[in-house]
């Protein structure tokens, strides 16, 4: 608004005062015009707000940012602890270091459920063989007393305590590249699989 009034007033001013021929002084006012338009279009700091995004379009904003960064918004970092205390003798020592994802899955070996759960999963993933192009797939069977050590004196931050703790309950996704794991829900074997497909690419 300043611009404008200051605009306005040169014009005025020019028109009065320096201009007696009213053709020529409208051709100077023009001139200002133009060129006030000018700098106001080609100044790069000028920025016009957009209408306010609703919820769901900045979640769908921030999903298609995730996207192309390659990022899951519920993956969790694997805290940097977990590769000071794995050697290389360690359970599982190889899932940090490996040159895919890995699907890991920690399940009872008498569990009916868990079984049948596996075997649909694993028919499904057979009508999709180039998702294991991207993946390692390890069905872990527990027993009901499983020990869990780790081959560093004075720890129990190694990677196998790491994956009890978060994989008991959930089949899970390692990503050593990024350092980070994602926990999938294990109750519905489509939807899993659905997610496995879905993260291919991460």
């Amino acid at each position: 608004m300043k611009i404008i009034i200051e605009v306005k007033f040169l014009i005025d001013n020019t028109m009065n005062k320096k201009y007696k021929n009213h053709g020529f002084a409208k051709f100077v006012a023009l001139l200002i015009i133009v060129a006030f338009i000018y700098i106001t279009n080609s100044n790069q700091d000028t920025v016009i707000p957009d209408r306010p995004l609703s919820p769901d379009q900045k979640k769908e904003l921030q999903k298609q940012k995730d996207k192309k960064a390659g990022r899951v918004r519920s993956a969790k970092n694997i805290p940097e602890r977990v590769y000071e205390n794995t050697i290389q003798n360690d359970k599982y020592a190889n899932f940090l270091r490996s040159g895919k994802k890995i699907i890991y899955y920690a399940y009872l070996e008498d569990c009916s459920e868990a079984n049948v759960f596996l075997d649909d999963l694993e028919k499904l993933m057979k009508m999709y063989p180039e998702t294991m192009a991207y993946y390692f797939y390890y069905p872990d069977a527990q027993k009901r007393t499983t020990m869990v050590t780790c081959a560093k004196p004075g720890t129990t931050d190694c990677i196998q305590n790491f994956l009890f703790q978060n994989c008991s309950n959930n089949m899970c996704i390692i990503n050593s590249q990024k350092k980070q794991i994602l926990k999938i829900s294990s109750s519905n074997y489509r939807q899993a699989f659905d997610k496995i497909y879905q993260y291919k690419n991460w």
